[in-house]
């Protein structure tokens, strides 16, 4: 395109973008908003098309208002079937009102679908009818907020989904959640958030997945949940539910990593399903009357403790004695205001425990107060430690209780 003349010089202006290859402007698309992406159609002929082969797509309700008088379910059911990409690699839906449509939504997608994140501000309705094909499809699928999950019988099979995380969504009754699990014949990641604070949730989940590898339960509630399990083959356990109670019907023999989080009457029924794990994660309060008899960590080589309110000589030393072949143990002293639970009784083991004496390499102590029993634990394991080879102890912060012998603000020994 030639410019007009500006004195003796001419300019000449060229729309160099245009010429550059549909990969790379399909690159520079995905880091603007889908809605924007889509405006770009009425550039030119050039870029009519060209969002429909975006590999991404994030249909959010609230910016898609920019793209005309259209309702935003009007909007996905126009666009949705047009998209031109054999493989659609994700999919974000983000419904600011209150949408009974969700499974009409999905039925106009014609492109293979990967993973799709719904998430929803009012209380929206899905329930996966059979005819529902892109389901066929799904590997990753993350339900957020305000989804209500009524899943009719008999429902879609999710023949390829591995990845499935369920965060405060809301269910019709028990049976929909139990039918979502049932037609995940391959799932290996649940992850399940649970607010019975601000909603009204199921009292009892019954996970039962043979595929599952790796499962996370995280709890915010003020009244206790029912959680029976039954995961053969995991790998990876997250727990984070104070008021949870857990019935495991069988043992877990591949797990390698386990963080838990419970109230302090459920320990011992949690710790007794985790002997397999290789690396175990604990938040410990003093009160917990740890009981491991007759079992033992075979294969436990790393132990970390977030310790509430301090920890007894004889409460660590019952967890080394049960954990023979320990080589690293961290503790992390979490500072507290409240008065100190009353320590449980533990007896004493009439000898030092085997991994101090043939395999525990690493110590590392945070938050070290300077008790008396701190130091009791200290001394001992520093002196039965016949394989150490690191030991780190970080004294307490000033500010957050407790003292420490240490000289400045917050000293280290090593």
């Amino acid at each position: 395109m030639n410019a007009p003349r500006l004195g003796s010089e001419e300019f000449s202006y060229s729309d160099r973008i245009s010429h550059l290859p549909d990969d790379l402007l399909l690159r520079i698309l995905s880091f603007i908003p889908t809605s924007d992406a889509i405006s770009t159609s009425l550039l030119s002929k050039r870029w009519k098309f060209l969002w429909k082969m975006m590999p991404t797509l994030d249909l959010d309700e609230d910016s898609c208002r920019n793209l005309g008088s259209l309702r935003f379910d009007e909007v996905c059911c126009s666009f949705l079937p047009s998209h031109e990409a054999r493989v659609l690699t994700s999919l974000n839906l983000k419904l600011m009102k209150k949408s009974n449509d969700i499974d009409r939504l999905l039925s106009n997608i014609q492109s293979i679908l990967h993973e799709i994140t719904i998430t929803s501000y009012s209380w929206s309705r899905i329930s996966f009818p059979r005819n529902l094909n892109v389901c066929q499809t799904l590997v990753v699928m993350k339900l957020q907020d305000k989804v209500l999950v009524d899943v009719f019988s008999p429902p879609v099979c999710f023949r390829s989904l591995k990845t499935l995380h369920l965060t405060r969504v809301k269910y019709s009754c028990q049976e929909s959640f139990r039918r979502l699990l049932s037609v995940c014949p391959v799932l290996e990641d649940l992850y399940l958030f649970i607010d019975r604070v601000r909603y009204e949730c199921l009292p009892s989940f019954t996970i039962f997945v043979p595929s599952l590898q790796r499962l996370s339960i995280c709890e915010e509630s003020y009244s206790t949940t029912l959680f029976e399990i039954s995961v053969p083959s995991l790998i990876y356990l997250k727990i984070a539910a104070r008021y949870g109670w857990f019935k495991f019907f069988e043992d877990m023999p591949k797990l390698v990593e386990a963080h838990v989080e419970v109230n302090p009457y459920e320990i011992n029924n949690l710790l007794r399903c985790l002997t397999s794990v290789e690396r175990l994660s604990i938040e410990f309060f003093s009160s917990m009357d740890i009981d491991l008899t007759d079992r033992i960590f075979h294969r436990l080589l790393y132990l970390e403790l977030h310790m509430h309110n301090g920890l007894q000589e004889n409460q660590i030393l019952s967890l080394l004695k049960h954990s023979p072949n320990l080589q690293a143990l961290k503790l992390n002293e979490k500072p507290s205001s409240s008065v100190r639970d009353q320590p449980r009784f533990v007896p004493k083991p009439n000898s030092v425990p085997e991994c101090l004496t043939f395999h525990l390499e690493t110590l590392e102590w945070r938050g070290y107060a300077g008790r008396p029993e701190d130091k009791e634990i200290a001394v001992y394991i520093l002196g039965n430690a016949l394989r150490l080879n690191t030991a780190k102890i970080q004294c307490r912060l000033r500010g957050e209780g407790g003292r420490c012998d240490g000289q400045g603000p917050n000293p280290v020994f090593q």
